[in-house]
Formats: structure tokens, sequence, C-alpha cells
């Protein structure tokens, strides 16, 4: 199947209001590991806050969750950590 082909899965999902923090932040973490993302704000016009997604590539789903997984083990430190490797 060709990647134009595949459809988008939902690797992340959030609500309130870190939802869209907390979705950014997956963002950045899988894109500097060269997985493609999308962000899917699923918001209230009049509220700021709701249901957020992020969705990669089908073939890109299994890694994107392991990436998210060690991400959220390593906890904050090793998210600067990462980020401080990739500057260099």
């Amino acid at each position: 199947m060709k990647e134009s082909d595949q459809p988008l899965v939902k690797v992340f999902e959030g609500n309130g209001i870190s939802a869209e923090m907390e979705a950014q932040a997956i963002q950045a973490l899988l894109e500097s590991s060269g997985i493609d993302s999308l962000v899917v704000r699923d918001n209230v016009p009049e509220i700021p806050v709701g249901r957020v997604e992020v969705r990669v590539l089908a073939g890109a789903a299994e890694r994107a969750r392991d990436v998210i997984r060690e991400g959220q083990l390593a906890g904050p430190e090793g998210a600067e950590a990462a980020e401080a490797e990739t500057e260099i």
C-alpha cells in the first residue's frame, strides 16, 4: 500500500484544558522521531476546550505508540534530554 493510500490512525486522544498542550507535545515528540502527524481538534467554538487527537499514517501507528510510551516513561527529564540531543 502506498503511503498516500494509508488511512490516518489515532495514537492519542485527550480531553480538557491540558489536552491541547499534550497533543502539541506528542506531535513534537513524534516529529523529532521522524514520524509525521496531524492534530485534530473537536472543540466547541465558544469554549476552547474539547477533544484533541493526534493521528499518524496507519503504517507508522505502532512505532508512534512506542515513541509516545517511551516519552511518557522518560517523563519531563527525558524529553529535555532528547530535545538537547537533537540540537547538537
